[in-house]
Parts: structure tokens; C-alpha cells; sequence
């Protein structure tokens, strides 16, 4: 599934950067990029990222992980400090 996703990002020109992040949508017959724009009230922050305050804001049984199988697919966002985040993971 990665060449496939990484063969559907070269012939969309995708290119990463700071100021935006994106969640792949791969089904078996389409792929699909949804970009979000960072700003100073929305954020992503990454499963390296979560520290013991935030991990304990998380939701019961959610655990954030880089990439996620669609079943247990899961978002939710915590607030810290003035911002909102958007944390990415699976239900168990």
C-alpha cells in the first residue's frame, strides 16, 4: 500500500511543508489527500510529540500512532495552552 500511496503523491506534485500537514485516505480503489492549514488556534501534534500532560487528555482506550488501520481509525483534539490539537490513533 506505501508505493502505492507514494506513486499517487508523485503524480499529485505533494510536497510536504511546515505551515500545513495532511491525512492519506487509502481505500482499495482510491486514495485521497486532505491538507489542513496550521495556524496559531489548530495544530496536529505527532505521536512523538504527546507528552505525559497531554497523553493524559487523551481518551480512554485511544492510542496515537503515525498511521492508523481504517477499522480503528480515530482523531481527537486537546487543548493546550491557547491551542487546539488534533492527535491522530486507533481505538483499542
Amino acid at each position: 500500500m506505501a508505493h502505492k500511496v507514494n506513486a499517487h503523491l508523485d503524480t499529485t506534485e505533494y510536497a510536504a511543508g511546515e505551515s500545513c500537514w495532511s491525512i492519506v485516505l487509502a481505500g482499495s480503489e482510491t486514495i485521497e489527500l486532505v491538507t489542513f492549514w496550521r495556524s496559531s488556534q489548530l495544530d496536529i501534534l505527532a505521536k512523538h510529540e504527546i507528552s505525559a500532560v497531554a497523553a493524559a487528555m487523551l481518551p480512554e482506550h485511544f492510542t496515537p500512532r503515525g498511521c492508523a488501520d481504517g477499522a480503528n481509525a480515530a482523531m481527537t483534539e486537546i487543548e493546550l495552552g491557547d491551542r487546539t490539537y488534533v492527535v491522530l490513533g486507533e481505538i483499542d
